[in-house]
């Protein structure tokens, strides 16, 4: 047991840490297709200088949600590794019947 315990250990510590890619909305993207579907349906006509501060505005309004969303699955992933090793999903109907037969 101890020296299973003491082989994860040592894997896991000598192994790289692995990163998930990051969240990518495409906001550049999708701001210019939103301003240009605007200009197309005639609910914004705007100047070059105007189409850039529309742009600009998107581009706020997309970082701040790809922010929020990244928060989100931050949050996502604490709770599934809380609940995975601590099984505090409290929610298992097979849990506490496990533990009586463990005893």
């Amino acid at each position: 047991m101890k020296v299973t315990l003491l082989l994860l250990l040592l894997i896991i510590f000598m192994c790289p840490p692995v990163q998930a890619a990051g969240i990518d909305l495409r906001c550049e993207e999708l701001a210019e297709q939103m301003i240009k579907r605007l200009v197309d349906e005639g609910l914004l006509d705007i100047s070059d200088a105007g189409r850039q501060r529309a742009q600009a505005i998107s581009l706020e309004l997309c970082a701040g949600a790809q922010d929020s969303a990244e928060q989100q699955h931050e949050e996502g992933k604490r709770t599934a590794i809380a609940n995975w090793l601590f099984e505090s999903a409290g929610g298992k109907p097979g849990n506490k019947r496990l533990r009586r037969l463990k005893r």
